[in-house]
């Protein structure tokens, strides 16, 4: 057997080794600048931190890709969210890296600023899904909104319900003279007897206004869907506002919206923020409104009533058309603590 060649007796004479050339080079040779871009011999297993000049691009993208699966109010809230984190880490001298530092400075940005508390909430949400788009984009290596807590709240409404006898004055005390007066009832009489989202009624179509073999309906396009399969049952009393209504506005016909906007601006659809006005009006007008009685008490009223008269959670949760009845059952939840609640059981004393 040939021994091996000791290291000396190699340098004197490199033809005792048969291959001089390594078949797998320990060090690969450095690569042209113009390579480097393109190839890498183990990928880079930390993405290159977020730099300022390539956040808004992101934004951008992210945003446009979301509008593909989301209805536009959903898509705006992502941007107008999304505005504000840009704004908030790239305001001069801030300097935070992408990190759980900086997602938890902007919470505390957004409770500094007064935010209502919900939305809070859904700017944060936002911040969680861009942050889960960048990672799964490969842009960054994690998600550090996903380590932060949002603002603590409690399970329940921020908003009371009316009472039978405030109803009735919010009714009466309405100007049913002008054409702009029976819009405006019909909208409230609506949001009462069906639990309607103020988004929902925006969104409604004349088209959508439907005779059944069992009565009237209305077709509503809920909270982030893109489709009508849903809808509210419209009672006679709710249909004589309706159908007054419509008499005053006799052009109203097919793919129009249901409500349009009266005065110099007339004949555009209804935004959100002029029913929240109308509502709102309508309430300081009966010296009604309060801080825990604004227009989503009406949607809480409606759940609120039928309940009360007796109507089975199931049916109520398909009135309001909750993803869960987890989310009826606050409503069960808080009249049952009310009418049970354990201080009516301290009779000692």
């Amino acid at each position: 057997m040939t021994p091996f060649p000791s290291l000396e007796q190699v340098e004197a004479n490199p033809s005792l080794v048969s291959d001089p050339e390594p078949l797998i080079p320990e060090v690969l040779d450095p690569l042209p600048d113009d390579d480097r871009a393109s190839f890498s011999l183990t990928p880079d297993p930390t993405p290159t931190p977020l730099r300022a000049a390539d956040l808004q691009p992101l934004v951008d993208r992210f945003v446009e890709e979301k509008g593909i699966n989301c209805v536009e109010d959903t898509q705006r809230l992502s941007a107008t969210a999304l505005t504000r984190f840009v704004d908030y880490w790239l305001r001069p001298g801030r300097g935070i890296p992408y990190s759980v530092d900086l997602i938890v400075g902007f919470r505390d940005f957004l409770k500094a600023e007064k935010l209502a508390v919900k939305t809070q909430e859904l700017y944060l949400s936002v911040v969680r899904s861009f942050g889960t788009w960048l990672k799964t984009a490969g842009v960054t290596a994690w998600n550090p909104a996903q380590q932060v807590r949002g603002p603590k709240t409690k399970e329940g409404f921020r908003k009371q319900p009316l009472s039978v006898e405030q109803v009735e004055t919010l009714l009466a005390s309405m100007d049913e003279s002008t054409s702009e007066g029976v819009r405006n009832k019909t909208i409230i009489y609506l949001l009462l007897k069906t639990g309607m989202r103020e988004i929902e009624l925006v969104r409604a179509n004349v088209e959508d206004y439907q005779t059944t073999p069992d009565g009237q309906i209305l077709r509503v396009q809920g909270k982030g869907r893109h489709d009508r399969t849903e809808f509210v049952v419209i009672l006679p009393e709710v249909q004589v506002w309706l159908e007054r209504y419509l008499v005053s506005q006799p052009r109203l016909k097919g793919e129009e919206p249901l409500f349009l906007t009266l005065g110099k601006r007339k004949g555009h659809r209804l935004s959100p923020r002029t029913v929240r006005g109308i509502i709102c009006t309508a309430l300081k007008v009966a010296q009604l409104k309060k801080p825990v009685i604004t227009g989503h008490s009406l949607r809480h009223t409606a759940a609120t009533m039928s309940l009360n008269n007796g109507a089975p959670a199931t049916a109520v949760r398909d009135m309001l058309r909750h993803a869960s009845l987890k989310q009826t059952n606050i409503y069960v939840h808080t009249l049952n603590r009310v009418t049970d609640g354990g201080e009516r059981f301290i009779t000692q004393y």
